[in-house]
C-alpha cells in the first residue's frame, strides 16, 4: 500500500511540475511562447529579459507554489502531521524523515518542469521548483543560498552562476545541518540535475560568454 501511495505522489507531482508559468503565462499574456524568445529556456530568468520583472515574478511565484502544492498533496497521502509542512522537527530523525518526503514530492515536481508533459518535455531549468522545495525543507539553509545567490549576481551579473554556486552548496548545508548520509545523496541528486540542466551555461562561463544582467531597466 505504501509502495503505491509513493506511485500517487510521483504522478501527481511529475503533473504539478509540468504546469510551467513562464510557458503559460507569455502565451495567455503575450500570445507567444517564452521557448520562442530570448535564450529560448522556459524559466523566469529568460522572462525577466523578455518581458519583464512583474512576468519574472509571476513566474517565480507560480513555480514555487506548484512544489509546495506538491509536497502538502505529499503530506496528506502519507498522513504526515501537517504542522511540519513549514516547521522544523527538533528530533534529528524526525526532521530527516519528513525532508524526505519533501524531496521526494520535489524530486517529482523538478523533473516535470523541466520535462513538462504538457509542452512536449521541454521546460525550464527547474532552479524555482528547487527553491520552493528547500524553503520548504528548511528555511535556514535557504535564506543562507538566498544570500549567497544575491550576492553572486551583484559580483558577476550571472543569475545563471548563481543557480549554479548555490546547487553546489545545497548537499553541504543539509551536511551541516543533518549530518545524514541519506539526505546528503538525495541533496547530491538535486545539485546534479539543476548543473546537468545548466550545462550549456557552465561551457559559456568558461569560456568568458555568458549572458550577464544590464543595467538597463527593464520593461
Amino acid at each position: 500500500m505504501i509502495a503505491v501511495k509513493y506511485i500517487i505522489i510521483a504522478v501527481i507531482s511529475y503533473l504539478l511540475g509540468s504546469l510551467n508559468f513562464s510557458i503559460i503565462l507569455s502565451r495567455t499574456m503575450e500570445k507567444k511562447d517564452i521557448r520562442e524568445s530570448g535564450s529560448g529556456n522556459a524559466g523566469a530568468t529568460n522572462m525577466l529579459r523578455t518581458y519583464g520583472k512583474h512576468f519574472a515574478v509571476l513566474t517565480m511565484i507560480g513555480d514555487i507554489l506548484k512544489v509546495a502544492l506538491a509536497i502538502l498533496i505529499a503530506f496528506i497521502i502519507l498522513d504526515a502531521p501537517l504542522e511540519m509542512f513549514f516547521k522544523i522537527a527538533q528530533s534529528r530523525e524526525t526532521a530527516a524523515t519528513m525532508i524526505m518526503y519533501k524531496e521526494f514530492a520535489g524530486f517529482f515536481c523538478v523533473l516535470g518542469h523541466i520535462f513538462p508533459l504538457y509542452f512536449k518535455f521541454k521546460g525550464g531549468k527547474g532552479v524555482a521548483a528547487c527553491t520552493g522545495m528547500v524553503i520548504l525543507v528548511d528555511w535556514r539553509i535557504a535564506l543562507i543560498l538566498f544570500v549567497i545567490f544575491v550576492i553572486t549576481i551583484a559580483v558577476s551579473k550571472m543569475i545563471s552562476l548563481g543557480s549554479i554556486i548555490i546547487a553546489v552548496l545545497y548537499p553541504v548545508l543539509i551536511g551541516v545541518f543533518y549530518q545524514n548520509t541519506v539526505l546528503i545523496l538525495i541533496a547530491v541528486l538535486f545539485a546534479s540535475i539543476v548543473i546537468i540542466a545548466h550545462r550549456q551555461n557552465v561551457k559559456r562561463i568558461i569560456n568568458g560568454t555568458e549572458n550577464k544582467l544590464s543595467g538597463n531597466k527593464n520593461k
